[in-house]
């Protein structure tokens, strides 16, 4: 018909009819439409049919975005569905609810790439009348395999059991998508379907703004020094006055008494551009009391390391969020990133460069031969723990604090072992581990962190392996931000608020943790979107518009998810308005990105001028 050409098939269950046809805009691009009309009632799917099967010594990489990637089949299964460490070995069916992007890609080692990306309309709805669906509903599946388990990418629409599945006979199901190829690699791929497809240019050009970002870290800076709203509690600790925020989610040994600080260059930042005595003198001094206080003490086995990152305060003690033990990278973050950054400010505080030190000579103590580390180890034998993950993390980033700080050569060649661990280990197959205890470590924003850990090793050493790193990582971690579902400006009503539909979309969100079992098949992705900065720091660096295009998508106009009372932005977008809930000392993690993210824009449009 024309340049389109049309198959027909019948069975007994019905018949189907397929339409293919070139797209004039796109000519590397196949549309096809797959139309099936039932013979009788029953539970219906429509496959793509299999085009091309790729022998798995012919793997050169294969990504289902917001789930894995890599060029390998894993064949422990959990370590690729659960974490995303490489292909699983079966055929599984990927959720929309936390494919980021819709789009499954093939590329073989001699470098062409195959792709199959649903037409957009196909996925799952954000919300549907008046109700959030995310997490409900699922009507598009991805995976990497056929049914036959051969490599090869495939869609189904609907999904079998769930919406728009059960039919009658004289019914049809429609399922409209596009095979699309190219030589350049599968992040060309993943670019044509999220500004091709999905428009995000589009819906970048709907967004406008009603509350400066500079609004809100004056909100936030007013949220944060009323010690009603942001939960502050001071408590006693072995003689000495410690302070931080209540929090009330769930902590092993709990009775609600859990107390947290976060993002402590945050706090230290707004203080030194404030001058605020409110900060100087009634938080910095205790907040600073417990960064020395969380850490085990000289004679302890533990010395140097972090016992947790909460203080209980009816039990006394620091504690872990989700089991007994401590974390090589928690050496990393509350020891060496957190004292670092206080220690950038208070350059002269003897106290805190010696328990500074500690942290850096326990670190040094627990990385491998080889460079790598444990994931954990128990508090009381020192046994290593979570035996079945590798810590494929930015752990090695301590050293380059310590070597910043202290300037001894040992830590800049402990962070070049583990710098060089981890691009073998993790970037060079796609694998990463996360930070969250309580979602055992399922793949997350650690993945971002481990870009900017990389760029820094390539400022440290000059060695273009490092940039190398970072950049394949980045363009990794981009397939952990929402690009779907289309947003348009279509008026909706949510929680009795009217608003556009491009006001709530989750588009430039980035998940806490995704894949099959993390915080976003449920709760859909977060309002702190820590890479903001960073992004805009790799369009500089790359010209790459996609990085830009992101951070501005995350973090522009998101009035909507503000509580209308503070102007503080919920966690979870599943949480709306909410504001942050018994997560009070998130204020100053949402301080820190948005500082992060301005500060760089405006470094970037004045062409470093500011600096």
């Amino acid at each position: 018909e024309g340049r389109a050409v049309c198959f027909e098939a019948r069975n007994e269950l019905g018949r189907l009819r397929t339409t293919w046809s070139p797209d004039p805009d796109y000519p590397a691009d196949i549309r096809i439409e797959s139309v099936f009309y039932p013979a009788r009632k029953g539970y219906y799917s429509v496959s793509t049919p299999t085009l091309a099967i790729l022998p798995e010594e012919r793997l050169g990489w294969s990504v289902v975005p917001g789930f894995f990637q890599g060029d390998y089949i894993q064949p422990v299964f959990h370590l690729a569905y659960m974490y995303g460490q490489g292909l699983p070995h079966l055929p599984v069916i990927c959720n929309d609810n936390t494919v980021t992007t819709m789009i499954t890609s093939m590329t073989e080692k001699a470098g062409n790439t195959l792709a199959l990306i649903p037409d957009s309309g196909y996925s799952r709805s954000e919300y549907s009348g008046g109700k959030r669906t995310h997490g409900i509903s699922w009507r598009c599946g991805l995976s990497h395999m056929n049914r036959q388990g051969e490599l090869s990418p495939t869609l189904y629409y609907p999904v079998l059991g769930q919406e728009g599945s059960e039919k009658q006979a004289g019914d049809s199901v429609r399922f409209g998508f596009r095979v699309s190829m190219t030589d350049k690699g599968w992040y060309e791929a993943h670019k044509h379907a999220v500004y091709d497809i999905y428009g995000l240019g589009n819906s970048l050009a709907l967004k406008h703004t009603t509350l400066p970002l500079y609004k809100r870290m004056e909100a936030i800076w007013d949220y944060i020094l009323d010690d009603s709203l942001s939960f502050w509690r001071t408590a006693d600790y072995k003689g000495l006055t410690i302070g931080a925020q209540d929090y009330l989610g769930g902590v092993v040994e709990a009775d609600r008494d859990a107390m947290k600080n976060s993002d402590i260059g945050a706090s230290w930042m707004l203080a030194s551009m404030t001058g605020d005595p409110r900060l100087t003198e009634e938080r910095l001094p205790y907040m600073r009391n417990f960064k020395l206080m969380q850490q085990a003490p000289a004679g302890d086995p533990n010395h140097g390391a972090a016992m947790g990152q909460y203080y209980l305060w009816k039990k006394q003690k620091f504690v872990e969020e989700w089991g007994d033990h401590i974390e090589p990278i928690g050496i990393t973050y509350y020891t060496l990133m957190d004292l670092g950054n206080i220690l950038l400010f208070e350059r002269n505080d003897s106290l805190l460069r010696s328990s500074f030190r500690a942290g850096a000579e326990r670190l040094l103590s627990l990385q491998q031969a080889d460079g790598g580390f444990a994931v954990a180890y128990g508090k009381h034998d020192g046994e290593p723990l979570f035996t079945d993950l590798k810590d494929l993390r930015p752990t090695f980033y301590g050293f380059v604090v310590a070597y910043k700080l202290l300037g001894e050569h040992k830590y800049l060649d402990a962070a070049v072992r583990g710098a060089d661990w981890f691009v073998r280990n993790a970037v060079d197959k796609g694998a990463f581990t996360g930070v969250c205890g309580d979602a055992r470590f399922i793949n997350d924003f650690a993945t971002g962190q481990a870009v900017q850990a990389l760029l820094d090793m390539h400022g440290l050493t000059g060695e273009a392996r490092y940039r190398d790193a970072a950049l394949r990582t980045a363009r990794m971690y981009a397939t952990s931000i929402y690009t779907h579902p289309t947003p348009g400006d279509r008026e909706i009503e949510y929680k009795g608020r009217k608003m556009q539909e491009w006001q709530i979309s989750q588009v430039g969100l980035c998940f806490e943790h995704g894949g099959c079992a993390g915080s976003a098949v449920k709760s859909g992705p977060i309002l702190l979107t820590s890479h903001c900065g960073m992004f805009v720091r790799l369009y500089e660096e790359t010209a790459d518009r996609l990085f830009l295009d992101l951070a501005r998508a995350a973090a522009t106009a998101r009035e909507a998810h503000l509580a209308p009372d503070t102007h503080m932005a919920t966690y979870y977008w599943s949480q709306f308005d909410r504001g942050p809930g018994p997560f009070p000392h998130h204020a100053w993690w949402q301080l820190g990105w948005i500082a992060d993210y301005v500060f760089a824009e405006a470094e970037m449009r004045s062409g470093r001028r500011i600096s």
